[in-house]
């Protein structure tokens, strides 16, 4: 189900950044590799599910998820395998042409709409401030749904990098709610949230940056009403996707699609996009689905004795899944749940 949200993330994400990739071919690009050949939007789209990977594999510490040596890490993980040429940055208010380094903190001013982020020598001093004010282990229980608030539009506001802030800033909140114990191990997605409703996300955000009206709204340089405003938003965005995916993900509900796409599947009555064949599926299928769901990855002879199939039978069944993109099999007799493009909009319906 990880494989799932990150993916959701990256299309989600880049999508608020005008990225018109379609989740099916996002998904055939997972399936097939050089799909991305040549597509840049495809390339920005897995760029980003493989950025969330890593930082599985090597999680960031909670303490300093703040940090500027993190936020610096963040924006480069989204960079990997970028062509040169892709880095080379044009502004024309101000004029800027300069060449960007994944990872390294803007060293020139910049204009974001209406917007004036902090100049390169005070932005220095504000990611000092952030990395202070928003620590995870000065701030405990619901304040930490509210610092993630917060801490989103700050960055956001500081606009650190000469590109790619938003995306940055998205992955920051993730492994942040990560971080804080509120993201359920990362099986719900934000940026999902913020993409379904983007104009009610800029103009939030565009609230927040407001400056202060008067002296009953706040005392900082920036509108207390208007972070206000954009933390209801946020609040209230979380609650909602929190909300969706734990129906999604309902088991009860989950099983009976899952049984009813299986029963399609082996009665051929289920289509494919694009004019894609599909084979038919033997209702033991199923149950090997199930199991990898409910268990995690088995072993070939341990999924064999748990259902009662003889070899033969167990092989053939496999190797058709695999084939359908539902699993993944490797050299070391292991067998995998996989998303397949096939399933996915069945199986979790209006997730794009």
């Amino acid at each position: 189900m990880m494989n799932l949200v990150q993916l959701v993330n990256s299309y989600y994400s880049n999508k608020i950044e005008g990225n018109s990739s379609a989740p099916i071919d996002i998904l055939r690009a997972e399936d097939s590799p050089h799909e991305i050949e040549g597509d840049q939007g495809l390339q920005e789209v897995k760029r980003l599910i493989d950025a969330q990977r890593r930082l599985v594999n090597e999680p960031i510490n909670k303490v300093t998820v703040c940090a500027k040596v993190t936020i610096a890490r963040l924006h480069r993980e989204l960079y990997v395998g970028v062509p040169e040429r892709m880095l080379e940055m044009q502004s024309f208010e101000p004029a800027i042409s300069a060449r960007m380094v994944p990872g390294e903190f803007r060293k020139c001013e910049v204009r974001v709409g209406q917007h004036i982020p902090p100049t390169s020598q005070q932005m220095q001093l504000h990611l000092n401030d952030f990395a202070r004010v928003y620590r995870l282990d000065w701030i405990h229980g619901q304040s930490r749904l509210l610092a993630a608030a917060a801490s989103h539009h700050r960055l956001m506001w500081i606009h650190p990098f000469m590109d790619g802030n938003g995306r940055t800033g998205r992955l920051f909140t993730d492994q942040y709610l990560k971080a804080s114990g509120l993201s359920g191990s990362g099986l719900w997605s934000m940026s999902r949230g913020f993409a379904r409703n983007i104009a009610a996300y800029y103009e939030m955000l565009r609230a927040a940056d407001a400056q202060r009206q008067g002296g009953l709204d706040g005392r900082g340089e920036l509108s207390d009403s208007g972070l206000l405003r954009w933390t209801r938003f946020f609040t209230e965005t979380a609650l909602e996707q929190l909300q969706y995916f734990s129906k999604l993900l309902e088991p009860e509900r989950l099983n009976d699609r899952i049984d009813g796409y299986f029963e399609m599947r082996s009665r051929r009555v289920l289509s494919a996009s694009k004019g894609e064949h599909l084979h038919e599926l033997q209702i033991k299928c199923r149950d090997i689905y199930k199991t990898l769901l409910c268990l995690g990855d088995q072993q070939r002879a341990d999924i064999r004795a748990r259902l009662g199939l003889d070899e033969a039978t167990t092989h053939s069944l496999l190797s058709l899944m695999c084939l359908e993109g539902l699993i993944t099999l490797d050299c070391r007799q292991s067998v995998s749940l996989k998303l397949s493009r096939h399933s996915i909009d069945f199986l979790f319906p209006s997730l794009w």
